[in-house]
């Protein structure tokens, strides 16, 4: 069967294990995957190709990785060109992407004359901020022009960096050539390489180097046209399939120490013994503890193949020598469902992270048993989630859209309009459904949303979502890399294509939501405009409804920023709180276990007050000052955060959103609507 990806970026999961690939290939190998690729794309991209300017992006592409990135090159290291004269600025640079920084002037170019000297700052070029450049091409595109042509340059005052000096600096001829012309010179990927290897020590036939190479390519198609190594593949596939192979462990690192959050109910660590709050000292007689260990560590050691070994060491409160183990690693679920509960009297809550393979089996599952404890209405929290598989989405609207209805339909330059619709009697086809949706709800969360909403099934509630109407298809190349490739458009039941525009490019298309955010459209309702010609009309009820930028809530609740602050932001970027929860909950488990028997009682009995000070001087002792004013306005939000962590590690993962879900002001306001139930008229 195939599976069509309709992820809104890349899902990067933190538990897999695959073997590294080579860092090099040979240049047959590099010409041959390249051409492979750009076959593929040519046969089943979504509109028609261009193949010469793929093979002309990829060769562009490759100077983003060369390091460093250098303007000008001297021309006896390419005898081809030793007679070429550049008119340019005169300057080479280092580049990331929020500096300009000038490495060298060249004598006697426009650049010297106008007075920019080594270590100079440049901080816009024309009427262009650094910000606003992704490649280290688009910085060198400026730098070039016609002989005499003024290019405007900003500087800053390294010693007063709110002084920026504005300089106009001609274009000169300059003895040398730039690898940015040669690269506009070069369109054939063997010459490129031979461009690369000529001129560069770091030789383009470096994986890395190539990879760039092949992810600029693709950037120039669209947003979600993407490119997975061999040392990712595993990574981006585990989440959306369901499971990975390893000991089966959420765990934390707290001050170089990994510390076990939670054994996985049936996996292998939770069958020999470990518990939360043990301490990881070695693993296979290696030491993992006070060294500096990374997340990326942790996996290497313990992720491996089903059915093999490996010996734990643990240090556990209480016990003192430390406890071995020996572990035989198996596949561990990953689940799509984080929290199912009766949130209200007859009102059931689900939230679901992802669309994988098993999302629809474990909704199902968590309806069922909802309704066995009176749930008559069902709030879905779809807030956050970014897509996973095509076939999930439809499999998860048809358990609450009754008959034969379509549910969304695709269609694509190779791929014939086909239609996806309700096939099977489900869960919850009767009963008020509300949706939780926001700024990133995307893809195959739109296709639910969108299908609920267009045949009148169920209230949308929250914020517009992210405003993805593009599937992909995986296409796995001769050495095992993969490619996600945009092949199709969706569209709703009612027609609609909810893709959000990306003509302006990939940094433009990413920095759309935070557009939203400066426009006010978090806020407001009303900052929110759509295309009058994508106009349609629902299914059912005949409400006007639209395509383009995402699906619009039927009813829209603005972001909550009243219970927040500077201090609260820092103790959850920092990690304070997270840290400071699993090590108070470490240090009074047993304690902890005896008072609160039942979550219920710790939910209902807990008082917070006592624990809030100590994570106050915890906090001051990791380097956060503390302050009341800050504190003050976000101290309800402490507290709830609080509590929910230490539920969390006290007792499982989906007690989290038990008690973080009174800061949820979508699903609040849900509770509202099901209660008032006015609004539902709309619908019926």
């Amino acid at each position: 069967m195939i599976k069509y990806i309709l992820t809104s970026v890349a899902i990067i999961f933190s538990v897999a294990f695959f073997a590294q690939e080579k860092t090099e290939l040979t240049k047959k190998e590099l010409t041959s995957k390249i051409k492979e690729l750009i076959g593929a794309l040519d046969k089943k991209y979504v509109e028609e190709v261009d193949v010469n300017k793929l093979e002309k992006d990829f060769v562009s592409g490759l100077q983003n990785r060369l390091v460093p990135f250098h303007s000008y090159i001297e021309t006896d290291k390419f005898p081809s060109q030793a007679n070429s004269q550049v008119a340019g600025i005169g300057i080479s640079l280092a580049f990331k992407s929020d500096t300009i920084l000038v490495k060298e002037v060249l004598k006697g170019s426009g650049a010297e004359k106008s007075g920019i000297k080594v270590g100079d700052k440049i901080i816009g070029l024309g009427d262009k901020k650094v910000s606003d450049f992704n490649y280290f091409n688009d910085v060198a595109s400026l730098l070039i022009g016609e002989v005499g042509s003024v290019l405007t340059v900003k500087v800053a005052d390294t010693t007063d960096t709110s002084n920026v000096f504005i300089k106009e600096i001609p274009r000169l001829l300059v003895k040398g050539t730039t690898f940015y012309e040669l690269g506009n010179t070069v369109n054939k990927i063997e010459e490129a390489i031979d461009l690369c290897d000529a001129l560069y020590q770091d030789t383009v036939l470096n994986r890395k180097i190539a990879e760039t190479g092949i992810r600029y390519m693709l950037e120039q198609l669209d947003p979600h046209t993407a490119y997975i190594s061999l040392e990712d593949i595993h990574d981006m596939n585990a989440p959306l399939k369901g499971s990975f192979t390893g000991v089966g462990v959420r765990f934390q690192i707290v001050k170089d120490t990994i510390v076990v959050v939670e054994a996985i109910p049936g996996g292998p660590s939770a069958k020999v013994g470990i518990q939360p709050g043990d301490k990881y000292i070695f693993v296979d007689e290696e030491k993992v503890a006070g060294v500096g260990i990374k997340n990326s560590g942790v996996r290497d050691r313990l992720l491996g193949d089903k059915g093999s070994k490996v010996i734990i060491k643990m240090q556990r409160r209480g016990s003192p020598e430390l406890l071995e183990f020996t572990i035989v690693r198996d596949k561990i679920p990953i689940y799509s469902v984080d929290a199912a509960y009766i949130v209200s009297e007859g009102v059931g809550y689900i939230k679901v992270n992802k669309f994988a393979a098993t999302t629809v089996q474990e909704v199902k599952k968590a309806l069922l048993d909802l309704k066995s404890q009176g749930m008559k209405d069902l709030i879905l929290d779809l807030q956050g989630n970014g897509g996973g598989y095509l076939r999930a989405a439809i499999g998860l609207a048809d358990e609450f859209i009754d008959g034969q209805k379509l549910v969304v339909y695709t269609e694509g330059r190779a791929y014939p309009k086909r239609q996806y619709g309700t096939r099977v009697k489900g869960a919850l086809e009767e009963g008020r459904l509300i949706i939780l949706v926001n700024e990133n709800s995307a893809s195959a969360s739109e296709i639910v949303s969108g299908a609920v909403q267009d045949w009148d099934r169920g209230l949308i509630v929250g914020r517009r979502t992210f405003g993805k109407g593009l599937v992909q298809k995986p296409y796995t190349l001769s050495d095992g890399s993969q490619v996600r490739i945009t092949t199709s458009h969706y569209y709703t039941p009612s027609g609609r294509c909810i893709q959000k525009p990306y003509d302006d490019g990939v940094r433009e298309y990413r920095r759309e939501k935070y557009n939203r955010y400066k426009n006010g459209e978090y806020f407001h309702k009303d900052s929110i405009h759509f295309d009058e010609s994508l106009k349609v009309t629902t299914k059912v009820k005949g409400r006007t409804v639209y395509g383009g930028g995402g699906i619009m809530p039927d009813i829209f609740v603005p972001l909550d920023t009243l219970g927040t602050s500077k201090y609260f932001s820092a103790l959850i970027r920092k990690g304070i709180l997270n840290r400071f929860a699993l090590t108070w909950v470490n240090d009074n488990r047993a304690k902890l276990q005896e008072k609160y028997v039942t979550f219920d009682k710790y939910n209902e009995k807990i008082k917070m007050d006592k624990v809030v000070k100590e994570l106050i001087a915890y906090a001051t002792e990791e380097g956060l000052e503390f302050d009341k004013e800050q504190f003050e306005k976000a101290e309800e939000t402490i507290n709830i955060r609080l509590k929910a962590n230490i539920a969390q590690n006290l007792f499982n993962f989906t007690k989290f959103y038990q008690v973080n879900n009174a800061l949820n002001a979508p699903l609040q306001e849900a509770l509202k609507i099901l209660k008032d139930g006015s609004q539902f008229k709309m619908i019926e």
